[in-house]
């Protein structure tokens, strides 16, 4: 697996090889990296991303509580439970 600034540098490199924006590029390498984690478990994969270290100024509501609970439940619907 890379590390935080090989990622970074990937991001950079799909940018500049295609027409890619950074939205666009960083869910390219992100997909990549959930496959080959996918690829060396064979288990489900869940990602659950939060913007607290980028925005701290943001307090209200970017706790983890009881109204997260349908966003996991939809996660994980459907996922083939053999895989753990």
């Amino acid at each position: 697996m890379a590390n935080w600034g090989q990622v970074l540098q990937e991001i950079q490199n799909e940018i500049q090889l295609g027409s890619f924006v950074t939205n666009s590029a960083v869910n390219t390498v992100r997909k990549k990296y959930l496959q080959e984690l996918h690829g060396k478990t064979g288990r489900n994969i869940i990602a659950y991303y939060s913007g607290f270290l980028s925005k701290p100024q943001i307090r209200v509501g970017s706790d983890i509580n009881d109204e997260d609970k349908n966003g996991f439940m939809m996660a994980i619907h459907g996922l083939d439970r053999k895989k753990d």
